[in-house]
């Protein structure tokens, strides 16, 4: 009799146990009841693993979705490859949509609903304004789908944002030409499009750093609207009123080449120092070559690396905080070889 009961409670035990981590793997298979947002303001990518631990691998296939503005950029081609590579590490199919342009909002917004209709299990977003998609993150916070904006335009609602200080980034455009300058001279701005955030912040940073030294003077600050031939042409005519003219800051690489362009035109090169922002392959190649001086390079792969594990811990509920810095690093000649691979981190 002793023997049956105690048999019996055995086998009570066992099936509890059994009936408890089976309900608990159910648990951890099933997605948060809301995706967390730390009550950090930000923390630096570095930071995340000591803080969070590892990145959370999936239990089950998973389906992610990128709208990007645009895959004619060398820049936003290089985000998505990071976050293809990442992604098939951990067996993530990843869905990767564009507009024909980086002025194409409505087009950009259309994409990202078709795309949000299918329910992937996140959204990755790099808006072309901060508000042309709000409408599908409001929606997806509906269906309680994650989303990471990757790189420009932070926007309200989004679940985390992965990027650079932007104003911070147009600030050591003006701190490297110092450097290279310290008594000063005339120098210009090509500014990106308008209403970007990411070239409003550029900017700012820039335009706010020089004013710390009064021996430089900006002389121009015009709209190149992310387009080569548009900053060529601009700086032509900027060079015309300005022939002596020591620097030119553009708010990205593509723009960047062609201020290089309408600088080697006017036989100027060695005189003028032309700086750009993203890093891509065609700048610090051009770095290499003694043309493009500087790029400070947002490190384009490795953003959208870790869009995808900023992801993934959403779905895993960490508390991530609303903006997790990603790194960055000042390309000139003396080191651009090292960043000849997109996917090189920083040194």
């Amino acid at each position: 009799m002793y023997r049956a009961i105690k048999q019996t409670r055995s086998l009570v035990v066992a099936f509890a146990t059994s009936f408890l981590f089976t309900a608990t793997l159910a648990r951890a298979d099933e997605p948060c009841s809301t995706y967390p947002t730390g009550t950090a303001e930000k923390i630096e990518s570095i930071d995340l693993e000591k803080t969070f631990g590892p990145v959370p691998a999936p239990k089950k296939p998973l389906h992610f979705a990128y709208v990007t503005k645009t895959l004619i950029n060398e820049f936003w081609q290089d985000v998505a490859a990071g976050i293809k590579s990442e992604a098939a590490k951990y067996n993530i199919q990843v869905d990767v949509q564009a507009p024909k342009d980086e002025s194409s909002l409505v087009e950009q917004l259309n994409l990202a609903q078709t795309i949000l209709s299918k329910k992937p299990d996140a959204l990755l977003l790099s808006p072309q304004s901060d508000s042309n998609l709000v409408p599908v993150i409001q929606t997806a916070k509906k269906l309680n789908i994650p989303t990471v904006v990757i790189d420009d335009a932070r926007t309200e609602g989004a679940s985390s944002y992965v990027g650079q200080d932007q104003v911070d980034i147009g600030s050591k455009a003006a701190e490297f030409l110092h450097q290279l300058y310290p008594n000063g001279g005339k120098v210009a701005q090509i500014e990106g499009q308008a209403g970007s955030p990411n070239a409003r912040n550029r900017i700012k940073g820039f335009t706010e750093t020089l004013k710390k030294y009064p021996n430089f003077v900006l002389v121009a600050s015009q709209p190149g609207n992310w387009d080569r031939l548009t900053a060529m042409n601009v700086t032509a005519n900027i060079l015309r009123a300005n022939p002596d003219l020591v620097g030119v800051y553009a708010n990205n690489d593509g723009m960047a080449l062609g201020v290089v362009e309408a600088v080697k035109n006017a036989g100027k090169l060695k005189q003028i120092a032309v700086v750009g922002t993203d890093g891509i392959r065609e700048a610090v190649k051009s770095i290499g070559n003694g043309e493009e001086r500087a790029t400070v390079s947002e490190l384009d792969f490795q953003e959208g690396v870790l869009g995808v594990q900023v992801a993934l811990r959403l779905l895993g509920c960490q508390q991530i905080p609303p903006w997790v810095v990603s790194q960055h690093a000042l390309i000139t000649a003396d080191n651009a070889k090292d960043y000849s691979n997109p996917a090189a981190p920083a040194k």
